[in-house]
C-alpha cells in the first residue's frame, strides 16, 4: 500500500492540473442520464456555472481511489440516502452542511476526499464551498448511479479473477 501512495499523489496532481487547464471538459462527462439527474434541487440553475465545479473524475477512477482508502462523502439529501443507502462506506453529509464537511475532512486542507451526489452538481457545489475555505484535495465522482455501476463492475471483475 505504501508503494501506491506516490502513484496516487501523482494521479491526484494530474487530475487537478487537468481540471484547471480544461474546465470545458467537465461538461463532457457522461450525460446519458442528464434528464433524470436534473431533479436535484436547484441544479438547473447551476448549469451555467458548472465550469467552476472542481475536478470531476470518471467513476472507475474513483473506484481505484476508494480501493486505496480515500474517504468518500455522499452529499445527497437525507431522503435520497434513506431510499438508496450510500456507496463504498461513504459518510453522509448533505452538500449544504459545509461546516460538517470541514469537520469530517479535518485540518489537512490537501486531504484527498471523494464526493458524489445524484449527478455531480451538488458535489461540485460542496467542493466550491470547501475551496473557498482553503480545502483543495476533493474530487467529484459524479452521480450515485454511475459510481454504483463502477463499483458493481469492479466486484464482478474481482469475482472472475
Amino acid at each position: 500500500m505504501t508503494k501506491r501512495i506516490p502513484i496516487w499523489l501523482g494521479l491526484l496532481a494530474l487530475l487537478l492540473a487537468m481540471a484547471a487547464q480544461a474546465p470545458a471538459q467537465e461538461q463532457d462527462q457522461d450525460q446519458a442520464s442528464e434528464p433524470a439527474q436534473q431533479q436535484d434541487e436547484g441544479e438547473q440553475a447551476q448549469d451555467e456555472d458548472s465550469d467552476s465545479s472542481g475536478p470531476w473524475i470518471y467513476p472507475t477512477l474513483a473506484v481505484s481511489l476508494i480501493e486505496m482508502g480515500v474517504p468518500v462523502i455522499d452529499v445527497r439529501s437525507a431522503e435520497e440516502v434513506e431510499e438508496t443507502g450510500t456507496l463504498a462506506g461513504a459518510e453522509h453529509i448533505p452538500h449544504t452542511e459545509v461546516d460538517e464537511l470541514v469537520d469530517f475532512i479535518g485540518d489537512d486542507t490537501a486531504r484527498a476526499v471523494i464526493l458524489y451526489c445524484g449527478s455531480g452538481r451538488r458535489a461540485a457545489r460542496a467542493i466550491d464551498n470547501l475551496r473557498e475555505r482553503g480545502y483543495h484535495g476533493m474530487v467529484n465522482a459524479g452521480g450515485y448511479e454511475d459510481l454504483r455501476e463502477a463499483l458493481q463492475e469492479r466486484d464482478e471483475q474481482d469475482g472472475e479473477g
